[in-house]
């Protein structure tokens, strides 16, 4: 007989933070459709259940204008529409990524920024490589991308932080949504400018696509869907570069394998797998429905948990583990159906122009053995920091 979700009361939001992929072995193990009891949402945890909550427009969907998202975003994004109305606005931005300007554009701006910020960084010496490289590559890289220009690079990642803590407020507390609020005026103003810039001069930029189209957007729209660009993009490029190359420094005869055969690809794939740099994504059920005898009732938010999918034990042996190795089974970071992420492959394109140039460089890069790196978060996740030694 179908029941309700069991509630898994051990789990702590401290744990969700600092060993998420602990909660969820056992999860997946002992009960994986559950109610984490701490954040009080239904969590799945295999990688069909989460295939399924994502393709299954019938019975989930991400229409919600009742969350904190649209109060930090300033406006109902198209990550919390469906059908028809979220069609359109993923098409008007979609131009930017289509093949032949990625290869034709992309990859050669990915180029030029990996060989600057790799070519400032010491010739030898203790850094950090997420303030070093990962920052600087991101916000350069994803500020031609977007369209933003040269001034808003130092600001993506304050602008990104604010958005995400504001989305993520489910208290509604005045305070927090005031710092939102200043980051959605900055972000305004930076738009609106290029706006004007973009229509005299259109460079196949996310922006210059969506202000070009032959019916372009209302203008608090295209506001609003850049703003999720900048919130989940620049954030993710960072902990997914990091991610895998911790991986890689952890395991240096993968890494020496890399160098010798230029399978870069298996390696920056392996890393999304490993740890997901965005971990969960929220669902609404539209239509009820019964999944391994546990009832999802219409309304009930989700949380489908990619992080969890990709290390399922049924896909993936010993999935806990770094190995550019294993049969290649797709991992789901990158979401699936129609809310997939446009972006995953200018990821893919940044990061296959940097690991080259980076090893090219720095041959006997290591992992400094007096640093130690920790991961954070339970919404997104990757390293703190990357301490190394340059040689």
């Amino acid at each position: 007989m179908a029941q309700p979700a069991p509630v898994d009361d051990l789990t702590t939001l401290e744990m969700l933070d600092r060993d998420p992929a602990a909660v969820y072995r056992r999860l997946r193990r002992e009960m994986p459709i559950a109610r984490i009891a701490a954040i009080d949402r239904v969590v799945l945890t295999k990688a069909d259940d989460a295939h399924l909550a994502k393709t299954d427009t019938a019975h989930f969907g991400s229409s919600d204008s009742t969350t904190p998202m649209q109060r930090a975003f300033g406006g109902h994004t198209l990550m919390r529409k469906d059908g028809a109305e979220h069609l359109c606005e993923r098409a008007a931005m979609s131009g930017a990524f289509f093949e032949r300007h990625l290869s034709g554009v992309w990859a050669a701006q990915a180029e030029e920024i990996a060989d600057a910020v790799i070519g400032a960084l010491p010739a030898d010496g203790r850094v950090d490589l997420r303030e070093a490289l990962a920052v600087p590559l991101a916000a350069e890289f994803l500020s031609r991308v977007l369209g933003v220009g040269p001034e808003a690079v130092d600001r993506l990642f304050t602008w990104a932080s604010a958005l995400i803590t504001g989305a993520m407020n489910a208290g509604f507390d005045p305070d927090i949504f005031a710092v939102s609020d200043r980051a959605n005026e900055e972000m305004n103003r930076c738009f609106d400018h290029m706006i004007a810039h973009r229509r005299s001069q259109p460079d196949g930029s996310v922006l210059s696509t969506m202000v070009n189209a032959p019916t372009p957007l209302p203008l608090s729209q295209i506001r609003t869907n850049m703003k999720i660009c900048i919130g989940g993009a620049i954030v993710e490029t960072r902990d997914a570069l990091l991610t895998m190359l911790h991986g890689l420094l952890s395991h240096p005869d993968q890494l020496r394998h890399c160098i010798a055969t230029g399978r870069w690809m298996a390696a920056i794939e392996e890393g999304l797998r490993w740890v997901a740099p965005i971990q969960a994504s929220p669902r609404i059920v539209q239509k009820p429905l019964v999944l391994r005898g546990i009832v999802l009732p219409v309304g009930e938010t989700i949380m489908v948990v990619q992080g969890s999918a990709n290390h399922d034990e049924d896909y993936w042996r010993d999935p806990h583990l770094f190995d550019i190795h294993r049969a290649r089974v797709a991992h789901q970071s990158f979401g699936l159906g129609p809310h997939r992420c446009m972006g995953g492959d200018i990821y893919r394109c940044l990061v296959a122009a940097v690991l080259p140039r980076l090893f090219d460089r720095f041959p006997g890069l290591v992992a400094d053995p007096a640093g130690e790196v920790t991961f954070r978060g339970f919404a997104f996740r990757g390293p703190t920091a990357l301490p190394v030694r340059l040689v």
